[in-house]
């Protein structure tokens, strides 16, 4: 993607020792900035073309996808970090609707005691001087050189005459400072395969990280997969052992337990009073039952527990791809499997990422809206 840098027209201010004014950040959305930390990036617009096409697709590393504006008016995003952020460029590339361009120019704000101002126009129709051929073409991605700016908010301005259609869309707003660009989302982690094909997301909030786990004490750093839907119908389908498992992504197995022996009913209870009382450090007989564990070389390690069955080509060392079979679903660790039953077959999946399981510290709300990321899941706005 070609990118270009805009021209200044307007006086640089200088903002570092200014006063920030208090605004409130209340009832705006925000998604969660930077590796899977708790630090929010707040977002308001002027308004929605629909509920797939808020705010939060102008801020998700991903220019296939757009905040686009309802039709008429001016139109504009907001930004709010909330704190002090400082910034060397801002990157903005529009977006487009119905695969159709939407914008010639917009304006980037910055605000100084309580109030909007023009920082810069930016072009996205760049005159073309060089060359015999002289004319114009359109720029999707304009940088916009700032020289070192302090602020905790700025906007962008969409003004009606800037608009072919009567919309405004804008796929991608990047911030650096310096040569380091503003890490959303842990993008890493963008994009991973589910691990059931056509799995489904659990109904119940025990299904996602940081629920109580009664039974052994602690809480699930997982997410727990009972459910896939029917290609026809879609219609939900129960996980049985026949359910294949499948890597999220390319990576090498470090843990494969292929000489997995399950519990007595007699040691599974026996374990769980006593780990309900003392929460494991460690146990040489899992609750998680038969697993895997791929590392995926860049910090990121998943794992798949509950499995009836693990594939032969599976071990240690082994390079898998992603989407690949890596085992079946079921119960193995469970009281189920202790009693000799099938009740309680799922899919057991956990993320870690740099050492600490997703998840960690995050409210439900910020891990469904996470792993909507993480899947791409671009047509659905809550599970």
């Amino acid at each position: 993607m070609i990118r270009y840098v805009a021209t200044i027209i307007t006086t640089t201010l200088l903002l570092t020792n200014s006063v920030v004014p208090k605004r409130s950040i209340q009832g705006k959305e925000y998604i969660i900035c930077g590796n899977n930390t708790q630090q929010k990036i707040y977002y308001a617009t002027s308004s929605n073309f629909s509920k797939n096409h808020k705010g939060e697709k102008a801020l998700d590393d991903d220019d296939t996808t757009s905040w686009i504006s309802a039709n008429g008016g001016e139109q504009w995003i907001e930004i709010d970090f909330g704190v002090k952020r400082i910034m060397t460029d801002i990157e903005i590339t529009a977006g487009t609707k119905d695969n159709y361009k939407t914008i010639n120019y917009c304006v980037l704000q910055f605000m100084y005691d309580g109030k909007w101002f023009d920082y810069t126009r930016v072009e996205f129709i760049q005159k073309d001087t060089k060359g015999f051929f002289k004319g114009s073409k359109y720029q999707n991605t304009v940088r916009v050189k700032l020289n070192g700016i302090d602020a905790s908010t700025f906007r962008i301005v969409i003004p009606q005459d800037a608009m072919i259609d009567g919309y405004a869309a804008i796929a991608e707003i990047a911030v650096y400072a310096g040569s380091a660009k503003l890490q959303y989302f842990d993008k890493r982690l963008y994009n991973l395969c589910f691990p059931v094909k056509n799995g489904l997301f659990p109904e119940n909030d025990s299904g996602y990280p940081n629920a109580p786990r009664g039974y052994r004490g602690g809480i699930h750093y997982g997410l727990d997969i009972f459910y896939y839907y029917n290609e026809d119908n879609f219609l939900p389908i129960p996980v049985d052992e026949n359910t294949p498992v499948l890597a999220c992504a390319d990576g090498v197995v470090v843990r494969a337990d292929t000489d997995y022996v399950p519990p007595t009913e007699e040691e599974w209870k026996s374990l769980s009073h006593y780990y309900q009382k003392n929460p494991a450090t460690f146990i040489k007989r899992s609750f998680g039952g038969r697993q895997i564990w791929i590392d995926h070389k860049n910090g990121v390690l998943s794992t798949y527990n509950h499995l009836s069955k693990i594939d032969s080509s599976m071990k240690v060392g082994s390079v898998v791809k992603k989407g690949q079979r890596i085992g079946w679903v079921g119960n193995s660790g469970l009281l189920g499997e202790a009693q000799g039953k099938k009740w309680g077959q799922h899919l057991h999946f956990e993320l870690w990422v740099d050492g600490i399981y997703l998840g960690y510290n995050m409210s439900l709300v910020d891990i469904k809206r996470y792993l909507r990321w993480i899947f791409a899941i671009r047509d659905m706005e809550e599970y």
